[in-house]
This record gives C-alpha cells, structure tokens and sequence, in this order.
C-alpha cells in the first residue's frame, strides 16, 4: 500500500490525553468497494487534501500500511462559528499485543486550521496487515454507544445494597407496619446507624472480584436518602428521612459523598441506584399511593410525589461528578419519562441506566431472572426482549444481576451464603454469557462487607485470574473462519473464549469450533449462536492435548470481526 501517508502525520498539535472510541451503526454510503466476501478496501486522503475533505466528506474508514497504526476511523461532524467549514474526528486504533480488549491510550488534539480531533487507542486487533480488507460499513448491525460498550468491557460490577433495609429486613420497600412504628421502629431515620463505615473496604472487595464500578442504593424502598438533601416537602420543612439532618437525630455522615469521592480516588467507576416508584415514607409502593398513611408518613398528590423525585434525582446527577451506571429498578412511569430524560440530558447525557429503556441514549436491560443463570444465548440487540433478539435494530447490553446471599440482597445476620462453585457457575452464565454480571455487594450494619462475603469474593476473583487470566494461545481475525495454531508439544485444552469487536456490533449468528488433536485428526468440539462480548464455550468432557483449533462462522449479517478466539488450559478448583 505504497504511498498512503502515515497517520502519525496527523498527530501534530497534540494536546491532551484521550477519549472514547466511537463507531456508529455504519452509514449504507460508505465509500466502500465490495468484494465478493464482503470485504472493502480504503485509502487514507493525503494531508494537503484534508481541508477540502473536512468539508466535504461524510464518515469513512481509512486504511494505513503500517503496522503501529493498524486502523482509522473518520467521522465528519457539523460545522461551528469556530469551524465554519466543519470539524472531523480521526479515531486510530495502534497495535499492542499485549491487549486482549481496546484501551483508550495516547493523545487527543487540533490540526488547525482545520478543525480535525485526533484520537488513539491501543488493541491487540490492530496488530494485522490486512487492513484494507476490513469489513465494509452495513447499516443492518446495530451497534453500542461508546458508554454501553465501556459497560460490556467492565465484565463485572458491584450492585451495593447499603440502606435502611441493612437495619429493618431484606424488602423492597423493607419499611411496612410490622415495623414502621412498632420493633425497629423503621420509620426513625436514626435506626440507621453503621458504627464503623469504611468505603475503602468495600473498594478492597470490588477490586479482588475484579469489578470496574459499582452502584450504591442511594434511595431504595424504604425512602431513605444516602445523602445530605436539601430538598423540601410541600409544607417547607426539610425531607426528614436521611442522613445529615439538622432537625431530627440521624448519622451524620454524607455517604453518596464518601462513595463518590472514595471510588473517583480509587479509579473506579460509580453510580446510583434511586427506585422512583418505590416510597414508604411518601406511602408509595409501585408507583401508586398504599392507602391511608400511617404515622410518620407523608401523603402527596401524584405531581407533588413526582416534583419530589425530580428534585431528588437532580441532586444526584449534578452534586456527585460524572456517574458511570444507574440504577431505576422497577423502570420509570409514563407521567415521569419526559422530565426524567430531559434532567438526563442535561446533567449526566454520558450514564448508563439499568432499566433506562425509552428515557436515555445507552440503556441497559435486566436480564429476566436474578439468579444469574440465565440460559445461552443472549444477545444484546432487542431491548425489549429481556435475552434479547438476533433480528432487531436497537442496541441494549444485557445486565445479569444477582446475589452472594442465597435469594437475599441486604445483609440480614445469619443469611446463608451461595458457595464459591456456584459463583463460578454464575460467572460462565453471565460474563460467559455475554452479559455484565451484577453482582450483590450486602454492605453489614457496621458499613462493612462481611468477612464471610468477602471471602467468596476473592476467592471468586482469583480463580477468575488464574482460570482466564492467560490463555494458552490467542488470535484475532476479520474472516469466517480462524486458525489457532496451539504451542508445541501438544496442550490440553478444555475450554476457548469467544469475542466478538462488539464496536461493530453482533455480526455473529452462527459458529463452531473444530480441534486438532495429536493425531491430526480434526474432532468437532462445540457450537452455538450468539457470540457478542464474550462467550466462555466450556468442553463436555475431560480436557484433550490439542496442535490446533479452529472456529468457523457459519451464519453472519455482516464480515466477522473477531477480536479473541483463545484457548485457555483446564481451570484449577477454586
């Protein structure tokens, strides 16, 4: 490909680190020749020319010959005052091997005086010389935000239930009159009151599961506010049920600011779970009033419990910095969508939200059970469809949600816990699944992950690490059919993992898996559908000493983009 000009031309002016790698569900108008595998070939526009064809062309994907630029996308956006001939952004993805997933590294920047962003990211999928064979562009695979595939690649998060329900019984709502004004006495905001609250240890669990964010229940059933609100009811006074109060006892302590602060510090990704159907204090319970209240209960019209939950939720989406997912459990209702998606829009456009169907632009969809055992296959596309739908046009990453506690969300002393062997079953059938598993953190009355929780998660962690964190051998390809050549002598294998550049969307409908076994005999080892992130295909027997393997897409909508096909070595117990 002689006389294409490198993209490390383009990286001039340089200014700051980067970015979000960002592909739409591709345009039919690409500047793409097809071949008869469906193939295209690109060429990348010479410098000197890039002022006119900043203003002229729509998106494009570029080839480079070198090897340490791999591929360039190219998008075209509007023209401004300050770019009145329009403004360009040129995503390069630069070859490391070392990479089994895509990481935003290097530098984002402007070419004046035309207006051209310049952003890097670093993938072992880069490391090939084929590049003017890249798919063509098809308007048939829909394909995630930037947000929702960051989602897909974080694999696993922790789902932290820490409330008033830590202190009364595990509910939603937990408060009801067994226990409002009688027992515990739930309706007092000073029941809640951890005596060693410690986020850092929470951080220590996250991190040895290896979960990349997590969410924190800042209002759930029982209506009780994680955080310092300076929101009012109708008659002027102070929303009493919450932390920090000046005119009721209560802890004293912000702790939606303490987990902001101490995830930000700790590089992880945080957000908020607020159910807006879901009120005891407000007597609501989904999204209908309960009846007559009972003492310590507010009763409010539909628009005044609405105006409450408004003002509630713009506390948490402006005081807290940019939150990564949210949580609305339950989903919204239709006399609150609009203005939800509006203070959305305006204060946190970039979240995720589980359960954000209708009302965000990077949803996410519950998976349907919350056993985490949902069956194979599930697929991404089809938001309404709760394991999702081969054939539909929206995109909505699939959120598996469940428990360490056997059927039970908030720590209650003596809840029996689920054993580190079913957790790795829960793990193959979400994160193998092509799911996110969201994963129960019970925080205990201290503020605390119990030592007998946390012991399930590192144990769980490390047999992730040691079972997945290094495969025997790994390639990548843009064909229907890869070769995994295995080391010499041959290896026992019992188990591959399957990706899918989900950037491209599922373009996978249908795949097996052939092995080499010492003979050189090929022996059919697995089949199925679905591939999306990740799929975790395990062996039905014991493992066998393989020289090679091969995965062949049999059915596709588009030219398969294959971004691991690694074979990985029999797992130790955990």
């Amino acid at each position: 490909m002689g006389g294409i000009v490198p993209v490390q031309a383009l990286l001039l002016g340089v200014l700051a680190l980067c970015l979000v790698r960002q592909l739409p569900c591709a345009a039919a108008d690409m500047p793409c020749v097809l071949d008869e595998r469906g193939m295209g070939s690109y060429r990348f526009p010479e410098l000197p020319q890039l002022k006119g064809w900043v203003a002229s062309q729509e998106t494009q994907i570029v080839a480079i010959d070198d090897h340490r630029a791999g591929l360039a996308v190219v998008q075209r956006h509007p023209a401004t005052a300050t770019c009145p001939k329009g403004r360009a952004t040129v995503t390069q993805y630069v070859c490391d091997r070392a990479l089994t997933g895509v990481q935003p590294r290097g530098a984002e920047g402007w070419l004046d005086p035309w207006c051209v962003t310049v952003q890097r990211h670093e993938t072992q999928a880069a490391c090939r010389a084929e590049w003017s064979k890249m798919p063509c562009a098809t308007n048939q695979v829909p394909v995630p935000t930037p947000e929702q595939a960051a989602y897909q690649r974080h694999e696993i998060m922790g789902l932290t239930h820490f409330n008033m329900a830590t202190f009364v019984e595990d509910g939603d709502p937990a408060c009801n009159p067994t226990n409002w004004n009688v027992g515990v006495h739930s309706s007092h905001a000073s029941l809640f009151d951890p005596t060693r609250l410690n986020i850092s240890n929470w951080v220590e669990n996250y991190r040895a599961v290896g979960a990349k964010h997590a969410v924190l229940t800042a209002k759930h059933g029982c209506g009780f506010l994680l955080w310092n609100t300076s929101t009012t009811l109708p008659n002027g006074t102070e929303y009493p049920f919450a932390v920090a109060r000046s005119s009721y006892p209560s802890f004293q302590r912000d702790v939606i600011a303490e987990f902001s602060s101490t995830l930000g510090a700790a590089g992880l990704g945080y957000g908020y779970y607020y159910s807006t159907g879901n009120n005891y204090f407000l007597n609501r319970d989904g999204f209908k009033r309960i009846g007559n209240p009972l003492p310590g209960q507010v009763d409010l019209t539909d628009e005044q419990y609405n105006t409450l939950v408004f003002e509630h939720v713009k506390e948490l989406w402006t005081r807290f910095g940019s939150l990564f997912e949210i949580w609305f459990d339950h989903g919204v209702s239709a006399d609150q969508d609009q203005q939800l998606a509006a203070l959305l829009k305006q204060y946190q456009p970039q979240v995720v939200g589980f359960n954000g169907q209708g009302i965000m632009t990077s949803p996410i969809k519950w998976v349907g059970t919350e056993s985490g055992l949902a069956g194979y296959p599930t697929w991404a596309t089809g938001c309404s469809v709760a394991q999702g739908d081969p054939t539909a046009s929206d995109y909505c990453p699939v959120g598996g949600d469940t428990y360490v506690q056997n059927g039970h969300w908030f720590w209650r002393p003596g809840f029996a816990l689920r054993s580190v062997q079913q957790m790795v079953e829960v793990y193959h059938m979400t994160v193998g699944n092509n799911q996110v598993l969201e994963l129960d953190f019970a925080i205990d009355d201290t503020g605390n992950v119990p030592s007998d929780a946390s012991a399930v998660y590192h144990a769980l962690g490390a047999w992730a690490r040691a079972c997945y964190g290094m495969p025997v051998a790994n390639m990548s390809g843009n064909s229907s059919s890869v070769l995994l050549t295995l080391p010499s002598p041959a290896t026992p294998v019992d188990r591959f993992i399957l990706q899918e550049d989900i950037d491209f969307g599922e373009r996978v409908r249908q795949w097996h898996i052939d092995v080499q076994v010492e003979t050189g005999d090929w022996m059919p080892f697995a089949n199925g559908t679905a591939i999306g992130h990740k799929r975790i295909v395990l062996g039905s027997g014991p493992s066998s000493s393989l020289t090679a393997a091969r995965l062949t897409v049999d059915s596709a909508v588009a030219s398969p983009v294959i971004l691991a096909f690694a074979a990985f070595k029999p797992c130790p117990d955990p």
